[in-house]
């Protein structure tokens, strides 16, 4: 086991005083860990549907006459949904029920849902600065100039990406073995319940694609030439990326941009400890700390965050829009070293009427004019979950 406490579990025992609680993310990111603690602490059960004997309990329902029980990649049972809804029901008073697993596990929180109103849903995201600083969720900022002291965590973070085994052993040799083995997982069985397995060297290739392409307007057009296959089945293969927490992708704001671009989006990985362009790689680690950031707080219902970038047909380009309540909220741009303001953040800025960060990998940086700061990302990202 790696590292200590994580910052969501304080809001996680408190949300299953109230519902069941779903606990979502990558392979590997510490779900299980997490959750035996919780149910460790309360002296519960830890149930793993991938074991024959568990689950037999688990589809047996034997765990209801607990009080704390984790069902860890329950969601691979076809109808999980419908046993849930039915032991909620009958058993919510007295059970507190932690779910956990590493994909399809997002159910909508909508209306026509058959969970609705019985769950709270939490995703658990790679290390960030705020969470190696703190085990305690930090509220959502008030100020998006304000700084922090210093972290020593962004230059391992960046080159062991965030994910606990590789980052707290801090060995490029095991790092290396880890992510061959996490990419083998990933393709060997993941994948393979997902994609045709006579399709599954080209789904690979796609993979292995990725990198390059990080940050980037993404082209499935250009993907499908390279790999051969029809835009709509790399389409297809990126939404299951995305379903594995292998990539997030970001959309184009266009609301109040004359010229906006509107369909292409870009994307990012969850483990950008793979990227090996050194500012894609801290471009890919900031827009990750800004998704987990967005994620989280909507999660805990400090509102309705979105990650999104703007370009226009101008080549005018700022790496990121952080929204609040489908509003502009603040610009950020992510450069290594550049401490000149970016002409195009200023235009932005002013455009969208918000404040704006330029946050460089160089330390010791902090500047403001008017109402953008330039500011080391390792005094600025401590600020986020």
């Amino acid at each position: 086991m790696f590292g200590g406490v994580r910052n969501l579990e304080e809001v996680i025992l408190s949300d299953l005083e109230k519902k069941f609680v779903f606990l979502s993310g990558p392979r590997q990111v510490g779900k299980t860990t997490l959750a035996k603690r919780i149910v460790r602490e309360k002296k519960g059960i830890y149930l793993l549907y991938d074991d024959e004997e568990d689950r037999q309990k688990i589809l047996a329902k034997s765990y209801v006459s607990q009080s704390w029980v984790c069902l860890d990649e329950f969601h691979k049972f076809p109808r999980w949904k419908s046993q849930i809804k039915g032991v909620y029901d009958k058993y919510h008073e007295s059970l507190h029920l932690l779910l956990t697993g590493s994909a399809r596990l997002d159910v909508f929180q909508k209306s026509g849902d058959s969970l609705f109103g019985r769950y709270y849903l939490h995703h658990l995201h790679p290390l960030t600065c705020g969470e190696l600083r703190s085990s305690h969720l930090p509220p959502l900022l008030t100020d998006v100039g304000m700084l922090h002291e210093g972290v020593d965590s962004v230059k391992p973070l960046l080159k062991f990406g965030g994910f606990p085994e590789p980052f707290y052993t801090h060995s490029e040799k095991e790092h290396r073995r880890w992510s061959n083995a996490r990419r083998h997982l990933l393709i060997q069985e993941e994948l393979r319940e997902m994609t045709q397995v006579h399709l599954i060297g080209l789904v690979e290739q796609l993979m292995l694609l990725l990198p390059d392409r990080i940050g980037s307007l993404f082209s499935y057009h250009s993907l499908s030439e390279d790999i051969r296959v029809s835009v709509p089945t790399i389409q297809n293969w990126m939404e299951i990326f995305q379903r594995l927490f292998i990539v997030f992708k970001i959309t184009p704001y266009f609301r109040k941009i004359a010229r906006s671009i509107q369909k292409r989006p870009k994307y990012y990985f969850y483990d950008w400890s793979q990227i090996p362009d050194e500012g894609a790689r801290f471009e890919n680690l900031v827009a990750s700390h800004l998704w987990k950031a967005a994620q989280v707080w909507t999660d805990v219902g400090e509102g309705d965050l979105g990650l999104c970038f703007i370009r226009d047909r101008d080549q005018r380009e700022v790496d990121f829009l952080i929204t609040k309540d489908r509003k502009p909220w603040f610009l950020l741009e992510a450069k290594l070293s550049e401490t000149q303001i970016s002409e195009n953040l200023k235009y932005f800025s002013r455009r969208l009427n918000v404040p704006a960060i330029q946050l460089v990998l160089k330390e010791d940086v902090e500047r403001r004019e008017g109402n953008i700061s330039v500011v080391s990302a390792d005094r600025w990202l401590a600020h986020l979950p």
